[in-house]
This record gives C-alpha cells, sequence and structure tokens, in this order.
C-alpha cells in the first residue's frame, strides 16, 4: 500500500485555534517561540505531581521566567485566552506543511497563502483541507448515514489513496480531524459515538466531489434509498403475517443458521414455546427453545423470566425470544442473570438483519459497475530494439 502526502499533521488543531495563533505571530521571533516551547516542555512534571495545562493564567505565572514568561502571557492574552501556549506545536506544523507560514528568516511571516487562510477564504480553506485529509473525511461520510471512528477509518483510508502508516496513528490523526470539523459544524456527533454530516457538512462534501464520484455517490445514495424501501417492505410483511406462518419462517431461519432438529410446537399464537432446536457449539449440542412474539411493541422481563422456567419442558438449557418491536432495559438485564440460564434478546431490526444476511425471504441481487484504470493507459510502452524496429520497415 502507498502512504499518502496527505493528513500529515499531528495535534491538527480546530481552524478558530490556528487563525487565532496566525494573528499574532508575524513577527515574532522563531527562536523566541521555539525557546518558550522547550521551557513549557520542561515543565511536564511528574505522575504524583502532574502540570494542570488547562489553566494558563496559573501555570505561567509559577513555572515560566523572563522572556519566556512574557511571551507565552502575549499569546494566552492576545488571542482572548483561547490559544493554550502548552499546545501551539499543531499549529506550527499545520503552517509549515501547508505553505501557511513563511520560516525562512527569523521572524514568522505569513505567505499570501497564510493571509487568505487567516481570512478564510474558500479556497485557501479548501486547499488545506485537502491536503490534511478533512475534505476525505466528508466525501467519506457522504456513503453512509452515520458511522462509529473505527467504521468511518477504513472509508477514510480508501478516500486518501491508501496509507501504510500504523493503524493507532492514523486513528488519532482520524479523531483529530474530526473535532475540527465539528467545531466548525459540518459533522456532528450522534449518540454512541457516531459520526454523521451536517446539512452544511453535506453541501461542502458534495461539492468538493469530482463529477465521476459525484456521479458514483448518487448511485451509491441511489443502491441506499433502494435497500431502506425493500427493508420497510419485509418490516411491513412480518407485521401483518399469519402468526402460525412466522413462526415456521423463524424456523427457516434458524435452520440456515445451521441450528438442527428445528421444530415448530404448535400453533399458539404468540404464548408458550414455539419452535425447539438444537445449537452446535464445537463438540457440544444444546438444546434450545425459542418464543416468538409478533409484535411491534416493547416486550418486558416477564416474558424473559417466563420461558426460563419453561426450559425444563424442553429439556433446554438456552432461550431464545424474538420479536419485531424492541426489550425494556429491565428485559436486556434478565436475559443474562448470574447463575441462570441465559435467554438471547432478537429485536426486530436484528432479525431483519438476519433474514438479509441468511437469504431467508430476500432474494440477494448483484449489482455490477465498473471503473476505467487511467494509471493502466498512462504507462510507456517498453522500448523498441533495433531488430524489431527494422522488421518493422516496409519492404
Amino acid at each position: 500500500m502507498t502512504t499518502t502526502n496527505k493528513a500529515r499533521t499531528p495535534w491538527l488543531p480546530t481552524y478558530d485555534w490556528a487563525v487565532a495563533l496566525y494573528n499574532i505571530l508575524p513577527n515574532i521571533s522563531i527562536a523566541a517561540i521555539s525557546s518558550m516551547e522547550r521551557a513549557i516542555n520542561n515543565q511536564v512534571g511528574s505522575a504524583a505531581h502532574p502540570v494542570d495545562w488547562s489553566k494558563p493564567d496559573e501555570w505561567i505565572a509559577q513555572r515560566l521566567e523572563g522572556e519566556d514568561k512574557a511571551l507565552a502571557l502575549m499569546i494566552w492574552e492576545s488571542t482572548d485566552r483561547l490559544v493554550n501556549p502548552r499546545y501551539i506545536t499543531g499549529s506550527l506544523i499545520l503552517g509549515k506543511q501547508n505553505g501557511l507560514l513563511d520560516t525562512s528568516e527569523t521572524k514568522f511571516q505569513l505567505t499570501t497563502a497564510g493571509q487568505d487562510f487567516v481570512r478564510r477564504k474558500r479556497q485557501a480553506i479548501a486547499a488545506v483541507d485537502n491536503q490534511e485529509g478533512i475534505t476525505q473525511i466528508l466525501t467519506a461520510l457522504l456513503a453512509v448515514d452515520a458511522a462509529k471512528r473505527k467504521e468511518l477509518y477504513p472509508l477514510w483510508l480508501e478516500e486518501l489513496g491508501g496509507d501504510n502508516r500504523a493503524e493507532s496513528t492514523l486513528m488519532g490523526l482520524l479523531y483529530e480531524r474530526l473535532n475540527n470539523l465539528i467545531q466548525r459544524g459540518l459533522v456532528e456527533r450522534k449518540q454512541g459515538h457516531r459520526y454523521c454530516l451536517t446539512s452544511k457538512g453535506r453541501v461542502k462534501a458534495e461539492r468538493a466531489l469530482s463529477p465521476e464520484l459525484s456521479q458514483r455517490r448518487r448511485l451509491d445514495d441511489a443502491m441506499k434509498a433502494y435497500r431502506a424501501e425493500q427493508r420497510q417492505k419485509l418490516r411491513d410483511i412480518l407485521s401483518t403475517m399469519n402468526p402460525y406462518k412466522f413462526e415456521h419462517l423463524i424456523a427457516s431461519l434458524l435452520e440456515e443458521m445451521d441450528y438442527t432438529d428445528v421444530q415448530v410446537t404448535k400453533q399458539s399464537g404468540d404464548k408458550g414455546i414455539d419452535v425447539v432446536a438444537t445449537a452446535r457449539f464445537g463438540i457440544t449440542t444444546v438444546r434450545e427453545v425459542v418464543q416468538v412474539k409478533r409484535v411491534q411493541g416493547t416486550t418486558g422481563a416477564p416474558v424473559i423470566n417466563q420461558l426460563r422456567g419453561s426450559l425444563h419442558t424442553y429439556n433446554a438449557i438456552k432461550g431464545m425470544v424474538i420479536t419485531l418491536g424492541t426489550f425494556s432495559a429491565e428485559a436486556k438485564r434478565e436475559s443474562l442473570p448470574h447463575n441462570a440460564a441465559p435467554i438471547t434478546l432478537i429485536d426486530g431490526e436484528t432479525l431483519i438483519d438476519l433474514l438479509i444476511e441468511h437469504e431467508v425471504g430476500v432474494i440477494p441481487r448483484k449489482v455490477s459497475v465498473f471503473d476505467v484504470d487511467e494509471s493502466f493507459f498512462l504507462g510507456q510502452a517498453p522500448p523498441i530494439s533495433d531488430q524489431e524496429l527494422g522488421a518493422a520497415e516496409p519492404q
């Protein structure tokens, strides 16, 4: 895998933070900044007495002296107490990596690109976003409704074109860039640490797509919409099925999941034990009973306890409750108590996932597309030898 030249800045700051620092950096001595950073790094404290870096008013006065103290205080106060002098390294690296800061002389100066960045000009911000792998996060998020960082990582890596740095390093870089996007209102974090585009972020992401990628995204969106439509159709069919046929559907699903000796016990609607099956774990077989509830509401703890009390009827040591609805928090707690038989809970969304995964009641459709590999056609042909050239001449 190749290493991308993008997303190279560690400790990526928010752009508000970087702009605030860049506004005061011009004509400050590079050597003075380096001296201050060294002085700060020498104040790391110990495990027993760590430094509280979150209070610059305190640690600057207590731990720095002379010009280092004066410079740190100037940075803190001149940025309206936004830029903590302890954490300016990321902003300095960002400026150097992206040609925003000129460090060729003894003092910092803003380049033309840096001046445009400070003025928040769209083209300047877009250039840094692209170079730092931020644009690629936005376009990766177009492909999903929401994703945890671990789920987003491979999509981001694909957008970057691959990278052979350690996954832990890249995951850290991804986290910093997501925080940058959240601060800018382009991405939001939902419950469960799932990231998704805001409406503003979606507009920016779609604007960043090339015409070819935009067309591919439209295809992805159409497929996503079709899958959602079929999923809802399956949900509607399940909710109106004859209860006895629903039990037989569950029996078919269990067979596809490699259960054996699957039997529908009786035409009993929603009450009692509906399906009995045997699960294999290595060389061990376990008898399991299943209660099927074709209801949309919330199933509570009494159902779990009732099923557990019925296990002995079929010499079962494990149970399962399947519902089209959901389970209460108490039911989830009761499903895995100490010193009692476990009860597996399958809610409606999980049931639909299993039916699709095991192709029960659904027909998978394969959609095949291809992209032209332009790099293949850009390769040079090998040189023609004198012998081949002579043979090619007309007689």
